[in-house]
């Protein structure tokens, strides 16, 4: 009887074990030995300080390629994913530009802002394809002008996040095509732009904009400039991520993350935190949002938290992560779903793999 008791317990211990909730963090073999400025890009090992990347107005990698390109001397000196030069362009900076600014494309091309407005387009021959004022002309003057693409510079967005007429704080952002020619896709006489996020796609541009009195908004177009929704958010926003199909859109703030639908305009769901929010994200196919907490101090992350909330189940599970998390400008931290419930970060010093059960 003693026996059929003890497999009776093991049975119910096994079974438990089988269906208890949880979050799992792993650290990919690849990446577990790297310190907080080493990154693995494109199956290359990146040591930010040593590839002279510290600087990040005067240099620029790629997340894709690990294509890098730097800014000394008089010369744009590019380098391929390894480390070795690839092309070596002469640039005279003017004095005292604050606004310089280099943007590096996966195939070696690259992108140089000048002059508060202006921008010169490169491709990887180190000649210049296309130069392109995104000045508004206002004589009241304007902020410094700003890129935002998606990852492999399908379509490339140049805005003005401010344009001061008539005393009024107002903005407009346009797509560039590979010609240099420029279509108008936003434009507010009442609102500054705060943030552009473009879909992995290329097809869609989300912009962030704010107004003294308002809550922040986001305006869904097309790039062509067809306007396909609008959202406010009552809480400052941080970051705008589009689903890898476009048809959702995470908004965060540091402390909330509201989920909605591109199609239908409809709040899919939301849900608040405790902690400082570095990251989050919607997965439709599993109904689950993903999101991370931390502390960060400089370009290290601590205290780092995974969450998971699945809208089906109205279920929560969050998980801590003991090790400290390397952290860079140079890159936009991104999930892969691999199968249901399972993801993979990357752009951190290390890959991390989570899994969830509910």
């Amino acid at each position: 009887m003693r026996f059929i008791v003890l497999g009776l317990v093991i049975a119910s211990f096994c079974y438990s074990e089988l269906y208890a909730q949880s979050i799992r963090v792993s650290e990919s073999a690849s990446t577990r030995g790297h310190s907080s400025d080493q990154f693995l890009v494109a199956g290359h090992q990146v040591d930010i300080s040593e590839r002279g990347l510290d600087g990040s107005a005067d240099a620029s990698l790629s997340s894709v390629s690990a294509v890098s390109v730097i800014f000394e001397g008089n010369s744009v000196q590019l380098f391929g994913g390894a480390g070795a030069s690839l092309n070596e362009v002469t640039y005279e900076a003017e004095p005292g530009d604050d606004s310089f600014k280099l943007y590096v494309e996966p195939n070696g091309g690259f992108i140089v802002r000048e002059n508060i407005a202006n921008f010169l387009f490169y491709g990887p021959d180190g000649g210049i394809k296309n130069t392109v004022s995104n000045s508004s002309q206002s004589t009241e003057g304007e902020s410094v002008s700003e890129l935002a693409a998606d990852r492999m510079f399908k379509t490339v967005v140049l805005y003005n996040p401010k344009i001061i007429s008539d005393g009024v704080e107002q903005s407009r952002a346009r797509v560039i095509d590979e010609r240099g020619v420029a279509t108008n896709i936003f434009y507010d006489s009442q609102r500054a732009i705060k943030d552009v996020a473009v879909s992995e796609d290329g097809q869609f541009v989300a912009v962030v904009s704010v107004a003294q009195g308002s809550d922040d908004q986001v305006s869904i177009v097309d790039r062509f400039g067809n306007e396909l929704g609008e959202f406010t958010f009552n809480q400052n926003i941080e970051d705008v991520t589009f689903s890898p199909d476009a048809r959702f859109i995470t908004i965060r703030s540091n402390s909330r993350v509201g989920i909605y639908s591109v199609i239908s305009g409809e709040r899919e769901g939301s849900t608040s935190f405790r902690n400082i929010l570095q990251y989050a994200a919607y997965v439709p196919e599993d109904e689950n949002i993903i999101a991370v907490t931390a502390d960060r101090n400089g370009e290290v992350l601590s205290n780092v938290e995974f969450h998971a909330i699945n809208l089906a189940a109205r279920s929560i599970e969050r998980q801590e992560y003991t090790g400290r998390i390397g952290n860079s400008d140079f890159f936009d931290i991104s999930m892969e779903r691999t199968a249901r419930n399972t993801y993979t970060f990357s752009g951190w010093n290390k890959i991390l793999n989570v899994s969830v059960r509910f």
